[in-house]
């Protein structure tokens, strides 16, 4: 028995009917909340996703994202693991807040304007993602940033969902927007992103998806040669190569204030512990020496 038919929640449905939505939201924020006491956490997420979704359609946004914050306070201070189960109702009631926004038939305005229940719709996603970084649920913010032209934070979601698909089709949508000779440049530093957390499978396949004939280096562009090196270092990594391709692609690095920084966390993949005072990437050139690594942060402070 679904919860729309569920005697136990007459009530709540019958409050919602007659639009007495404040009510209905009290009722049901004390039902998951005896749901929780009884541990039946399934029942209580279950019970705050539907009628979270129930007040989209209703267009009462603001009961919505209150249920989905208490939704996400459960899951992060009940100790109990948060599913995949967990993750298709945040990206359920994610869509379901896009799809309601989108063919609203008034603009809305003040405190719920589009733009700040999307802002916040996010950020419950968001805290989802912290408890369980699930590539589902970064693909579907990853596509949601692209739709919005918010490229640098859609490339960080699908550089963390991994799909390639994707990636690919942002990244190159993102490229027709610059000129011809800056393209290349927006291929390598996703690449040199994917290298520094450590995903090399993914780097080489986006490689293998420019088509490109790296044998010969005379019709490659200079940034994607510098983007082959650099993954194949991590097939074979080589102290002596990493020196010379920094030498030699020097002017490409010097060319995105960031680039810098991506080789260092490169370098330390690669060579963690070596020490070699000449290696101007040793050390990451934006920090004072003795400052923490910030890598945790990496994806979402490296590139503006």
């Amino acid at each position: 028995m679904g919860i729309a038919d569920n005697p136990k929640y007459r009530r709540i449905n019958d409050d919602i009917a007659a639009g007495r939505f404040y009510d209905s939201l009290q009722h049901v924020l004390s039902a998951s909340q005896r749901a929780v006491i009884a541990k039946r956490y399934s029942e209580a997420f279950e019970l705050l996703h539907h009628f979270a979704e129930v007040y989209i359609r209703a267009g009462e946004y603001a009961q919505s994202l209150e249920l989905m914050k208490e939704y996400m306070n459960i899951a992060t201070n009940s100790g109990i693991e948060f599913t995949e189960a967990n993750i298709d109702q945040v990206i359920s009631f994610f869509c379901t807040v896009k799809e309601s926004l989108s063919s609203a038939q008034e603009p809305l305005a003040g405190p719920l304007a589009k733009d700040a229940i999307l802002t916040k719709s996010v950020a419950i996603a968001d805290s989802a993602l912290e408890i369980n970084p699930h590539p589902k649920l970064s693909l579907c913010l990853g596509k949601h940033h692209m739709d919005e032209g918010q490229l640098t934070d859609a490339q960080t979601y699908l550089i963390q969902a991994q799909d390639m698909e994707a990636l690919f089709k942002l990244l190159d949508y993102w490229g027709s927007l610059v000129q011809e000779h800056e393209r290349p440049f927006v291929f390598l530093r996703c690449i040199l992103i994917q290298l520094a957390t450590g995903d090399f499978s993914s780097a080489k396949c986006l490689l293998l998806m420019l088509n490109q004939d790296f044998e010969s280096s005379n019709t490659v562009p200079i940034p994607l040669q510098m983007a082959y090196i650099f993954t194949e270092l991590f097939e074979n990594p080589d102290y002596l190569l990493y020196k010379v391709a920094c030498k030699v692609y020097k002017p490409v690095i010097d060319a995105d204030p960031n680039f810098p920084r991506l080789v260092h966390h490169v370098r330390e993949r690669l060579f963690p512990g070596h020490e070699d005072p000449s290696d101007p990437y040793q050390v990451d050139p934006t920090l004072p020496q003795g400052t923490g690594n910030p890598f945790a942060s990496l994806l979402s402070s490296l590139v503006s």
